[in-house]
């Protein structure tokens, strides 16, 4: 029996809807943060009606008496694990209601979707720890979502694993997904009795559209799973309906998932590995300033990454040894650190050396070197070149990894957009900068001779987006890139390099078999990044324009009369003119043009300046106002530290609202302690 837990009303049609519930399925880590990912194990299609009630009866008693893994204590679960005797007979009751293997459909073959990775150990003991993950044969299955589309009676039903971010937490669990095209209904069952911890809701549940709305429900049972509702209520609903609005008519939803090209279930196990070797140490022992909870898990992210990535290639080609790497612009040395620890031999390069650098073991290959785009910069015996947040290295690293070499392959993480002289100026009108900037690296690629991949990356960074280029063109084609290359390098610089004689010069040719290796520059305009970065965040303004600003500011937010009680203590309140506000573009405009230029040149903006000035200014939701100050007991004990002048108490037209006993700041010279009340 299904009890409705909430239905709101939208306007989408069946594709819409079938759209949002891909999302759903196909990226529930989105909205459960639990979740790593998923791994389908077996699909089936259906063309003809059938009694869903008795089915989804029957699954859920076939799931909950035998779920796998359910009476396995180690919750260090493998897909592997997984009884396929459980798998077979869930398999067979869907066969007996006329669901048919996709595999056995001639219309769903394909090359991507039914490709078979064989994963073999190494006979030769050469190959690292992780060459150990799920040493298994296993079979690639994709939902054929437009088989929804095709009728109204078709359906789909998946038998999939669910895996866990926290392995030490939870359980992998099996779920059984029904997606009913003639009900326009998406069932998702799972094992709910269980006592162990559940990255799954502990109710089965279903999603459907009607004619005016997308409706929640759930399978009653005699355990209520009260919370569970309510997350599904909370959560789920919200998130598919909003998606179904957004999706277009036809149901065609871009695909932008994340770790497309390698495996997420041992991405998982690599990083859950990485994570208890490495994290907790490395946080402990931070000696940097920056946040070592981003930093650390980020490049334990990226190095999983590229561990699964490299040892795909040298399945794909055989190689028995570790690839090798240079890190160009490595700035604290995690990434070089971790992957020399799982056996990868590299090299990290940096402007400046980082405090964490003498902590790291003597085999942590740390260089400080300014890195150009010369000849002199060239890396034929490393087999890749990584870029992680390079900036103006980002259109280089292509380029270096070219000329390096034909074996020489790329990584870059671009964030800062570049071009290969300047700052890069985005080509396309209607795309942001950062997209248009993405296709320009993969264009850069493309010219070096690359068969270019993009990726998502799972890192706490907005910009996540990795570029690889690891297939190389053929070798007759490969003699003429360097020309090519030194074509496009002339074109976008704007160079034009003559040699003595007047005639033009041909650019740098690859390095290799037969050519002279020279230090020459490839473009004179680059300038690399100082070694010393000048700070830039108004603290180095002079003061007297600083105070001039504030008294702008000012001047501009108490036009407007806006009075305010102010609680002064014991009770008693008295009343403030805070002033008006004003959003932050029309407060830029009303200021003088030389006040502006001279925060442009230190920190780029007003609101850098206006944070520097939190005891004055208030930003909410884009607005600039005066703070309302508040009394010294609110925010600290009865002896707190007086070292700054009040500015209400010395340029507020009313002074200060609070006596100078309960303020925080001090209302004169003589009014600067260091104890209150002392």
């Amino acid at each position: 029996m299904e009890v409705k837990i909430e239905e709101v009303q939208v306007e989408a049609v069946p594709n819409q809807f079938w759209g949002a519930v891909k999302i759903f399925t196909e990226k529930p880590h989105v909205i459960n943060r639990r979740i790593c990912g998923t791994v389908n194990l077996w699909i089936g299609v259906c063309e003809e009606d059938f009694n869903r009630e008795e089915l989804t009866k029957s699954l859920i008693e076939m799931i909950e008496s035998n779920c796998c893994d359910t009476q396995n204590s180690d919750q260090n679960v493998k897909i592997s694990d997984c009884s396929d005797i459980q798998i077979s007979l869930i398999q067979k009751k869907l066969e007996d209601y006329c669901f048919k293997s996709l595999s056995l459909c001639d219309n769903f073959k394909s090359k991507d979707d039914h490709d078979v990775l064989e994963i073999k150990e190494s006979d030769t003991g050469s190959e690292s720890q992780h060459d150990n993950i799920s040493s298994c044969q296993e079979t690639k299955w994709s939902i054929p979502w437009e088989y929804l589309a095709k009728a109204s009676s078709n359906s789909v039903a998946v038998i999939r694993k669910i895996l866990p971010k926290q392995v030490d937490k939870f359980a992998a669990a099996a779920e059984v997904i029904l997606l009913d095209g003639g009900r326009k209904r998406a069932s998702y069952m799972t094992e709910t009795k269980s006592a162990q911890p559940s990255i799954t809701p502990k109710v089965n549940y279903s999603i459907s559209l009607s004619a005016t709305e997308i409706c929640i429900s759930y399978f009653k049972d005699k355990q209520e799973g009260e919370a569970s509702v309510l997350w599904l209520k909370k959560n789920v609903l919200p998130k598919v309906v909003k998606w179904a609005t957004e999706v277009s008519e036809d149901g065609h939803v871009e695909d932008r998932g994340s770790l497309r090209l390698i495996d997420v279930a041992e991405y998982n196990e690599v990083y859950q590995r990485l994570k208890v070797k490495y994290g907790k140490p490395l946080v402990k022992m931070w000696p940097e300033v920056t946040d070592p909870l981003k930093f650390v898990y980020e490049d334990i992210s990226i190095a999983a990454y590229l561990i699964l990535l490299w040892k795909q290639e040298r399945q794909k080609k055989g190689l028995s040894s570790l690839q090798t790497f240079v890190d160009l612009g490595c700035g604290n040395g995690l990434l070089v650190y971790i992957l020399s620890g799982e056996g990868h031999k590299g090299l990290g390069i940096d402007l400046k050396k980082r405090k964490i650098w003498d902590l790291f073991p003597s085999h942590v290959n740390l260089k400080i070197d300014a890195i150009e785009p010369s000849d002199k910069n060239l890396f034929p015996d490393y087999d890749w070149l990584i870029g992680n947040h390079s900036d103006e290295l980002t259109p280089w690293i292509p380029v270096m990894a070219a000329k390096s070499g034909c074996n020489t392959r790329f990584f870059v993480i671009p964030c800062c957009a570049h071009d290969f002289s300047q700052k890069y100026r985005r080509r396309h009108a209607g795309r942001s900068q950062y997209s248009d900037y993405l296709e320009y690296v993969q264009e850069v690629g493309a010219v070096c001779g690359f068969e270019v991949k993009q990726d998502k990356l799972r890192i706490p960074s907005t910009k996540r987006i990795c570029i690889v280029g690891e297939e190389r063109n053929n070798e007759p084609e490969y003699s003429n890139i360097s020309e090519r290359i030194d074509s496009f390098i002339k074109e976008r610089t704007n160079i034009i390099q003559q040699s003595p004689d007047g005639t033009n010069e041909k650019g740098n040719s690859v390095v290799g078999e037969g050519n002279s290796v020279s230090n020459s520059m490839w473009t004179e305009n680059f300038k690399a990044r100082e070694s010393v970065q000048p700070v830039r965040n108004c603290t180095q303004l002079k003061r007297s324009i600083r105070e001039d600003i504030i008294s702008a500011i000012a001047g501009v937010l108490l036009e407007k009369k806006h009075l305010v009680e102010v609680d002064v203590g014991d009770d008693v309140s008295v009343t403030w003119d805070r002033g008006g506000s004003i959003a932050l573009g029309d407060l830029a405009r009303r200021l003088d043009r030389d006040l502006l230029a001279a925060m442009k040149k230190e920190c780029g903006g007003l609101q850098t300046l206006l944070k520097n000035y939190r005891y004055i200014f208030n930003i909410s939701n884009g607005e600039v106002s005066l703070q309302v100050p508040e009394p010294a007991w609110k925010k600290t004990a009865s002896n707190f530290m007086k070292t700054k002048l009040c500015w209400f108490h010395e340029n507020h037209g009313s002074g200060c609202p609070l006596p100078a006993d309960v303020c925080m700041f001090a209302h004169g010279e003589e009014d600067m302690r260091c104890k209150g009340n002392s």
